[in-house]
């Protein structure tokens, strides 16, 4: 009998342990053995912005899965030459599930060396790299502008607002397309001025370039500046924080992460890409066994792209914009809109023309009018003659 129950106790400890160890597994951080290595744009972390977000994404998965400090590894490189380096450092290594590459200058070094490792898994964020190997996740970034834009288009009070981007590609003139639109569809006369980092070579890491510009701005009368152009944003967080404490009635508008609390108040909305769901999504992909190659694009359908809750300018976001209708309910409709296919957003700007007061003539035209003025004169002299 003793035996009996010796027996019974003995297997129900065992069911036990099993029941506890199963529980651990489902709802403990999900430990993996998985590698993950990232290589960041260039601009590093503490942007604030782009790098940032992806960073989030990578954190939010190491508390997920308890990743130990040998199960991933970063690198913020300096330029192009050091991104392809550590992507094809990576590669070579052979140890790590998937390799994450951080941005449109990382695209030469991952179709390289995906086609050198094609058994090695990689991910390209805002760039596309068709390969069999390869995970490409963009963003429609027209589509979170055109909220932007709309926002800044009820919210001015000049009718001038304005747009800085890193460079002139077709990636940052996506966020100027859809503000554009977002502004004009609210206010067909609203005057959209536009302008790209001073320093081509510094894109995205030159706050003072980027006060520079925004003061310009400012100065020419527009009330709303929006910056996508990663760390030299700040410089127009700057001058915009500057503006206002000298009395003027002026917000800038943050990308990619949620940077209002960067100037409270003074930071109108954001318009948000989820870079850190993307990253967080792939490396869930690789745990559980689901990761694929392919394009992934995230809009606002998708809620890979969108604005703020505007936290610390709730006033400007619920003020009428008509009838009973506020700003932010006018942006929801709008929303909808984009979504359901009402309204569609170019990702092409209206770059034809600087929408300025005075827009001057193109120096490369301006010999032209001088030759036909001299032309005129001379034929009505010898007329007169």
């Amino acid at each position: 009998m003793n035996k009996k129950i010796f027996t019974f106790f003995a297997t129900s400890l065992l069911m036990a342990g099993m029941i506890a160890g199963i529980s651990a597994q489902t709802f403990s951080s999900g430990e993996t053995d998985v590698k993950i290595a990232v290589v960041f744009s260039t601009g590093g972390l503490g942007d604030k912005s782009f790098n940032d977000a992806a960073n989030l994404g990578l954190q939010n998965a190491i508390t997920k899965y308890n990743l130990s400090t040998d199960q991933y590894a970063t690198t913020e490189p300096k330029d192009v030459a050091e991104i392809n380096t550590a992507i094809e450092g990576y590669a070579a290594d052979g140890s790590y599930d998937l390799i994450i590459a951080i941005g449109f200058s990382s695209a030469g070094g991952v179709e390289e060396s995906a086609k050198a490792h094609p058994n090695q898994k990689f991910m390209i964020v805002d760039s596309v790299v068709d390969l069999p190997n390869v995970a490409s996740v963009v963003f429609k970034e027209h589509e979170g502008s055109f909220l932007a834009g709309a926002m800044a288009a009820m919210v001015s009070e000049t009718g001038k607002i304005a747009f800085l981007g890193g460079l002139d590609i077709p990636l940052i003139n996506k966020f100027l397309a859809g503000y554009q639109q977002g502004a004009k569809y609210i206010n067909s006369d609203i005057i959209v001025s536009y302008a790209y980092a001073p320093n081509p070579d510094n894109p995205w890491n030159d706050v003072d370039g980027g006060k520079t510009v925004a003061n310009q701005f400012i100065s020419d009368g527009a009330d709303i500046v929006y910056a996508a152009a990663g760390a030299t944003g700040e410089g127009v967080f700057n001058a915009v924080g500057e503006a206002r404490d000298s009395g003027k009635t002026v917000y800038a508008i943050g990308v990619d992460s949620n940077q209002d609390y960067l100037l409270e108040g003074g930071i109108l909305t954001s318009m948000v890409k989820r870079v850190d769901v993307a990253v967080e999504t792939q490396i869930d992909a690789i745990v559980d066994g689901t990761w694929a190659a392919g394009l992934t694009s995230l809009g606002l359908k998708e809620d890979g792209v969108g604005i703020t809750e505007m936290e610390f300018t709730q006033d400007e976001a619920n003020a009428i914009y008509e009838g009973s209708t506020t700003r932010m309910q006018k942006i929801e409709e709008i929303k909808a809109d984009i979504i359901a296919g009402t309204i569609v957003v170019s990702e092409v700007p209206d770059t034809d023309v600087q929408e300025t007061e005075e827009a001057p003539v193109p120096l490369s035209i301006a010999p032209v009018f001088l030759g036909m003025i001299a032309v005129i004169f001379v034929v009505r002299r010898k007329k007169l003659i």
